[in-house]
C-alpha cells in the first residue's frame, strides 16, 4: 500500500481508549466515531459523491480518537486491507485526539505518489492544522479529482473546528506540535 504521513510528533495520552483498525460501513463511505464532521457531513458526502461520479474513484474517510499507538500509515493500511479496498479506492484516516492522519491506496492505483503527496500537502494538511475535519475530506476529494484531471490541487476553504471532537478525558495538544 502507498501511504501517508502523520501530523503530530507527540504521542497520545497513555491509557486512553484506543481505536483499532475498523470495518467500514456498508451504507456509505464515512465512519465518524468522534462526531468530527458534525453538521458538515452532507458537504463531505457531496464531495465524495462528486469524486466518484467524475473520476470513478471512491474515497473512504474515517475519524477516530486515536490509532492504538500505530502510525497513521500503518493504521490506514491495516484498515484498507481489512476491508478489501482495491485499485479505485482511497482511505483517509484521521485520529483527532492523536492529531495524526494517514492515507492508503493500492500500489496499482492511478494516483502516483507525487500526486498523493501534493494532495496531502496542499489540501489535507492545511485543513487538519486548523481542525477543519470536514475540510480535510473535502480537500482530499477535490484534490484527487483535480490531479486525475491533470489540474493543480485547489487549496481548501478553511473552516476551523473543535481541536479534539469527542475528546473527553486527556488534554489537548498545542498548535506548536503540528507540522
Amino acid at each position: 500500500m502507498l501511504v501517508a504521513a502523520w501530523w503530530l510528533v507527540a504521542p497520545a495520552a497513555a491509557g486512553a481508549r484506543a481505536d483499532d483498525p475498523v470495518v467500514l460501513p456498508s451504507d456509505g463511505q464515512i465512519l465518524d466515531r468522534v462526531d468530527a464532521l458534525g453538521d458538515r457531513r452532507p458537504e463531505v458526502v457531496e464531495a465524495l459523491d462528486r469524486l466518484y461520479e467524475d473520476r470513478r474513484l471512491q474515497l473512504f474517510v474515517v475519524y477516530v480518537r486515536d490509532f492504538s499507538g500505530r502510525s497513521g500509515q500503518d493504521w490506514a493500511d491495516a484498515t484498507a486491507e481489512r476491508n478489501g479496498l482495491g485499485l479505485d479506492d482511497v482511505l483517509l484516516a484521521v485520529a483527532t485526539h492523536d492529531r495524526r492522519y494517514g492515507y492508503s491506496v493500492d500500489p496499482g492505483s492511478r494516483l502516483t505518489q507525487a500526486q498523493l503527496d501534493d494532495v496531502a500537502r496542499t489540501a489535507i494538511e492545511p485543513a487538519l492544522r486548523a481542525n477543519d475535519w470536514a475540510g480535510a475530506a473535502i480537500g482530499a476529494a477535490d484534490g484527487y479529482g483535480a490531479v486525475l484531471a491533470g489540474l493543480p490541487v485547489p487549496a481548501p476553504e478553511i473552516t476551523p473546528g473543535p481541536a479534539d471532537p469527542g475528546g473527553g478525558a486527556g488534554g489537548s495538544t498545542s498548535g506548536a506540535d503540528l507540522i
